[in-house]
């Protein structure tokens, strides 16, 4: 049987899928990355209703075995995927979008996609700063947090955007989670990503009157040698920048990342890194646009030196940041790898919700290839440039399960609230946060890491 290829929209025969079905298989490998785990669900349920989960929650106790949850798997090593446990397909869960026009509140479930929610606050001409991957689910993106539109000065998305939540418990119970009900499960829900243990079945959110969008882009050849001139530069402009309104993003990549001439994973010979910042801005009036993104013009000499093309409109030193991330920034092992960089200036409040640690600068190196003969080694360079970047960092984003991304009370209130709700650890994911919970806290060095 050929590998599936990737849709968000599949068509199943039936709400139950069962191993060596074709159906099956096309479930189970339908995530954006073409390497998908050897580990086989015992069973994958294609829910379309509470009472849908529910009964898959009840078989799972039968028949004593996990839930995993997929909203749209973007989460690369796939957790939804548990070896011999039932996995909770969401594809096809209250999949539209609801308005309020009375409220101006937004409802939709688990698997709508960012580019459907896209398409419909234009037609609403309403904003909701969902996320920017046009496939993502709204489950995943989230629980995770939301590091959305705008997030510098509006906050992640589940911050302050969200009004209410059901979700089905493992009890089969469908319960609403909201500031003034279940505020134990409101707390946990938002910031905990896989590690959560509920399914969510509907998202409200509020929306506000849409804007224009303004754009302005710099693009500069970047090596070593002036690595920290124009980082120091980039990062500093954007410090510099207005937090409200503002979305400030950066990109190093080979530019024959997509070039069609190339067909190997090898950077091509003398190829050299480009620099781009992509700055947004949400605006009526293009004059307010160019204000807001004027901290760009100040741009030294030495910087100007190196620009390629420029389109209109714990205490640490910065010297010992840009030095630790170096690596990650610029040795990218193949020639279809980037680094992508954005300022969230996400201050999250404990009290508040499971995202319990700060976010400054995201920075993400995601390595492609597809010669499977690079494999296992190409997983290594990367776990090696990041094991440098370790001391300067605060945490790691819950897009990935294996990450530490909550503060040592914050993970203690989640796992209690946890064993009030699923005392029979129905969900098994949140096992994995302990794990790397305890590894990263034992750690005396944590550049050993």
């Amino acid at each position: 049987m050929a590998t599936p290829r990737y849709t968000t929209t599949p068509k199943y025969q039936s709400k139950v899928l069962l191993r060596g079905t074709e159906d099956y298989e096309i479930s189970r490998c339908n995530n954006p990355s073409a390497d998908t785990p050897s580990r086989f669900p015992r069973e994958i349920h294609v829910v379309e209703s509470p009472t849908d989960i529910a009964a898959a929650l009840k078989r799972a106790s039968e028949l004593g075995c996990n839930i995993g949850i997929r909203s749209s798997g973007h989460i690369m090593h796939m957790p939804c995927l548990i070896e011999g446990g039932i996995l909770i397909d969401t594809v096809n869960l209250n999949r539209r979008i609801d308005y309020d026009p009375r409220t101006h509140e937004i409802s939709f479930g688990p698997s709508v996609r960012v580019e459907e929610l896209a398409t419909k606050m234009v037609s609403l001409n309403r904003f909701f700063p969902h996320g920017h991957a046009p496939t993502v689910g709204s489950g995943g993106f989230l629980l995770a947090g939301g590091q959305g539109w705008f997030v510098r000065g509006w906050g992640a998305t589940n911050q302050t955007w969200i009004n209410k939540i059901e979700m089905v418990m493992p009890n089969g119970r469908t319960v609403i989670a909201s500031p003034t009900e279940n505020r134990d499960l409101w707390w946990a829900a938002r910031g905990s990503g896989m590690g959560f243990f509920g399914v969510v079945t509907r998202f409200w959110c509020r929306t506000i009157k849409a804007s224009k969008m303004w754009e302005r882009t710099f693009k500069f050849e970047i090596n070593s040698k002036n690595y920290e001139m124009l980082m120091t530069w980039a990062i500093e402009r954007g410090r510099d920048t207005p937090k409200y309104g503002t979305d400030l993003n950066l990109t190093i990549d080979y530019p024959a990342k997509y070039n069609p001439a190339y067909t190997t994973d090898a950077v091509p010979p003398n190829a050299k890194l480009a620099m781009t910042l992509n700055l947004l801005c949400y605006s009526d009036e293009i004059r307010e646009a160019r204000t807001l993104l004027s901290a760009y013009n100040r741009m030294p000499d030495g910087v100007r030196e190196w620009l390629l093309d420029m389109q209109p409109v714990q205490r640490r030193t910065f010297e010992e940041l840009l030095e630790a991330i170096k690596p990650a920034m610029l040795e990218l092992p193949t020639r279809t790898s980037s680094v992508f960089l954005c300022h969230c200036d996400i201050v999250p409040d404990e009290e508040d919700s499971a995202l319990s640690l700060p976010q400054d600068l995201y920075i993400s190196t995601i390595t492609g290839w597809t010669d499977p003969n690079l494999e296992p080694a190409i997983y290594q360079p990367m776990r090696d440039r990041y094991r440098q970047a370790f001391n300067v960092a605060v945490g790691m984003y819950i897009t990935e399960i294996d990450t530490n991304f909550m503060s040592d009370t914050a993970l203690a209130k989640f796992l209690a609230i946890r064993e009030k709700w699923d005392p029979q650890g129905l969900f098994p994911n949140y096992k994995t946060l302990i794990r790397t919970h305890e590894k990263i806290n034992r750690l005396a060095n944590k550049s050993q890491l």
